[in-house]
């Protein structure tokens, strides 16, 4: 099923206006995790992405180790960090296909990749304070 017939019936779900194809919705999380849905239909894509931090909070060599967290998913649910300029953000983003084969589907891709966001936060909020970070590096 087309992501944006999938997502609106989601939206619907929760209360929610209907969602236009090839459009964006941003929906907040727990009141603290917003993850945007951009949808290409042109592309059949839809990527998720969210707000991890600052990213003037990150040394050279933490970016660095992100970046290989990040190597096929390997340590990320299977998305990706990326740097925002414009915004000076570290951002988490996740590509799917544009098909989902019912509600349910888009809920655990969903919770996935939140399952993420809420890791990579916790962690580099750890650093942020201080203290020392679990190692980012798989044993």
């Amino acid at each position: 099923m087309q992501f944006s017939l999938v997502l609106d019936e989601l939206a619907k779900k929760c209360g929610l206006g209907s969602f236009e194809p090839g459009g964006e919705l941003s929906l907040l999380f727990d009141g603290q995790h917003t993850v945007t849905f951009q949808s290409d239909p042109d592309d059949r894509s839809v990527v998720l992405f969210a707000e991890i931090c600052d990213v003037d909070t990150l040394s050279p060599d933490r970016l660095g180790d992100l970046m290989e967290a990040s190597l096929l998913g390997s340590q990320t649910e299977g998305a990706s960090f990326a740097v925002a300029r414009n915004l000076a953000k570290l951002i988490l983003w996740k590509r799917h296909d544009d098909d989902f084969s019912d509600v349910a589907a888009l809920e655990r891709a969903i919770n996935s990749f939140l399952s993420a966001v809420i890791t990579w936060k916790a962690k580099l909020a750890e650093g942020a304070r201080g203290e020392t970070l679990p190692s980012i590096r798989p044993p």
